[in-house]
């Protein structure tokens, strides 16, 4: 009877073993999308890199499940839980710039629209550019209202980015 339980307790459920190599093909997956200077910085050993790269060429939908699988067989054999981090920590690095680009493009689009929120920016973010920030919130409403290219607008932007990262 008491070996019954230490063998319950030490297996592993088929269950488990599917569950681990698909998150492991899963990790392995997010690598192909990532450039080969990126994989390169990563160490990982020359098969699995060989492996990733030849999945970045493959286009055969076919081709691309069974590269991804012995992909997710090569990460059986190496620790991804350093790799893991790494990912996750260039996600949310990723996802602050998207956070950081969406702000500044909501402040340009606040002040093209509402001039008067220059204030509220300002209040915000404190600059010694103000003159040049008044001139160029001017001159891209004025492009706006004449249907002209966005030539301001994009400096405007450029302008918005510059004062944020100070």
């Amino acid at each position: 009877m008491v070996k019954d339980k230490d063998l319950e307790t030490n297996t592993v459920s088929r269950t488990q073993l599917k569950l681990e190599a698909e998150k492991l093909q899963s990790i392995g997956l997010k690598l192909c999308d990532l450039s080969t200077s990126k994989l390169k910085a990563l160490d990982l050993p020359p098969n699995l890199l060989e492996a990733i790269l030849a999945m970045q060429k493959i286009t055969s939908n076919s081709a691309k499940r069974r590269q991804s699988q012995y992909i997710g067989k090569l990460m059986r054999n190496f620790d991804a839980t350093e790799l893991n981090t790494i990912l996750t920590f260039w996600d949310q690095q990723e996802l602050k710039e998207k956070q950081h680009f969406h702000n500044v493009e909501l402040w340009r689009k606040k002040l093209i629209q509402e001039p008067g929120s220059v204030n509220d920016f300002l209040s915000k973010h404190p600059t010694e550019e103000k003159l040049i920030l008044f001139d160029t919130i001017k001159e891209a409403i004025g492009e706006k209202n004449k249907d002209k290219a966005p030539k301001y607008s994009r400096e405007l932007f450029k302008l918005i980015k510059k004062i944020i990262e100070q």
